[in-house]
């Protein structure tokens, strides 16, 4: 008996070897934007299929009733009576708020450092930046909310003007 050889792994014969060592090559050779671009290319038609959307259903039109008449529209009052209308103050607008005289004094009296960004730009925006230093502010909800954010770094004085 003669004994057959058989190839060694990793190796192949030799009609396939050569198609093989060719598509290597020419695979090579080809810029990587070349390979990218053959291989994503697919048919147009495939692309807008997958796309392709249903038409938008309508909506059916509410019909009028054939026997009703319409309700007439109401007429603007004259300008005139608009007029004298806005010149009359009203009930509620003559409750006018309270202006509050009263002034707040804050002094900073903690470092910003090590504190989050939102609590330093409340400190900038009430006028504080390092330790000691105090600024007048009038006493109102907007200035209090800002002060209730960095309590821990002020100290607040009432202070009359």
């Amino acid at each position: 008996m003669t004994a057959e050889k058989k190839p060694k792994s990793g190796t192949e014969t030799v009609a396939d070897g050569d198609v093989k060592k060719a598509a290597r090559k020419a695979s090579a050779d080809k810029p990587a934007a070349a390979k990218k671009a053959t291989s994503a290319k697919k048919p147009a038609a495939a692309k807008k299929s997958a796309v392709a959307k249903k038409p938008a259903a309508k909506k059916p039109v509410a019909k009028k009733a054939e026997g009703a008449p319409e309700a007439p529209k109401p007429r603007p009052e004259p300008i005139e009576e608009q007029l004298a209308a806005l010149a009359q103050p009203a009930a509620k607008k003559a409750t006018a708020k309270k202006v509050s005289t009263a002034k707040l004094r804050i002094t900073q009296v903690r470092s910003q450092i090590t504190f989050a960004r939102s609590q330093r730009k409340v400190l900038a925006g009430l006028g504080l930046g390092r330790i000691g230093k105090s600024v007048i502010r009038h006493d109102d909800p907007c200035i209090r909310g800002m002060v209730a954010k960095v309590a821990h770094l002020v100290r607040v004085e009432e202070v009359e003007a």
